[in-house]
């Protein structure tokens, strides 16, 4: 874990003043949300807030086309979760009820009032346990991205792996972390990327430490988070690709009040492939209603 007075923290804020400078009213900061644990976030906007939580082992920077275009109209905040990025690396805590609860200090700390969260992949897990643990306290309307509540196919669940499948992805990026963790950002997309992006994506994944991923996705893939759903009471934008239409419909009947887009022929990284289309659906469903 990085000191506040390491070469390595002052690096990181140095760097963040010179972002800052390219996004108007960008502010980075840390939060202590336990002893000896800090989040990181940045902020970047004015209005109603929208906190942007990123996949398993990503970082704030990949949402970076949502902060330079949806932050002319909202107050965006982007953070990365324990384990990742500037985060602490925690040896404890690493789990996404912990998650949840970092998250809501978050809200706290930076007093937020009708907040939409914007989750994807295991980020919607996050928000399934944020709603578990505080009901809809604080929100004003949900957005999940690309993710399932239910990892592991069930009598009543065709979705996602046999628990073969994911053991054995467990051991895999444990046993070949770099390997595996290049070949998970390559599934990423359907178009063709630039190697830099690909490369920084990787870089920026590798920054979670191996157990604390190995830890988080045993978390994701084990608990069936199907339940939390119904719990939901706030206007919710559920948008998929289409290899997860299946998983949209289904958590559509289950929110009230909810509605479903379908990305066809985007990849799982669907608002970094198509920013554009992301970004005007997000806008659409925040105005004028949530």
């Amino acid at each position: 874990m990085q000191r506040s007075d390491s070469p390595g923290y002052k690096k990181i804020l140095l760097l963040l003043s010179f972002l800052a400078t390219l996004i108007p009213s960008l502010r980075a900061e840390f939060l202590e949300v336990a002893p000896q644990v800090k989040i990181f976030y940045e902020s970047a906007g004015e209005g109603k807030p929208l906190v942007f939580i990123p996949g398993w082992t990503m970082t704030s920077g990949i949402w970076k086309e949502q902060v330079s275009n949806l932050s002319k109209t909202y107050r965006v905040i982007t953070f990365d979760p324990r384990g990742h990025g500037n985060s602490s690396k925690a040896v404890a805590g690493n789990s996404l009820q912990q998650h949840a609860k970092d998250l809501r200090r978050l809200i706290e700390e930076l007093n937020l009032k009708k907040v939409t969260f914007i989750g994807w992949s295991m980020g919607i897990a996050t928000i399934l346990e944020y709603v578990n643990l505080y009901d809809n306290d604080g929100l004003n309307a949900l957005i999940l991205v690309d993710g399932s509540p239910c990892m592991l196919k069930k009598e009543d669940w065709p979705y996602g792996m046999s628990t073969d499948e994911a053991y054995k992805t467990l051991m895999d990026f444990e046993n070949q972390r770099t390997a595996q963790t290049n070949q998970f950002v390559d599934s990423l997309f359907k178009t063709d990327r630039p190697d830099s992006e690909l490369e920084w994506i990787v870089n920026e994944a590798l920054r979670t430490p191996t157990s604390v991923a190995t830890v988080l996705a045993y978390d994701y893939f084990y608990l069936d988070r199907r339940p939390f759903l119904m719990k939901i009471d706030v206007p919710t934008l559920l948008i998929m690709t289409g290899e997860n239409r299946g998983v949209g419909e289904y958590m559509k009947g289950a929110i009230p009040n909810s509605e479903l887009s379908i990305f066809d022929g985007a990849g799982h990284a669907l608002f970094m492939e198509d920013p554009k289309k992301f970004n005007d659906r997000v806008a659409t469903f925040l105005k004028p209603g949530p």
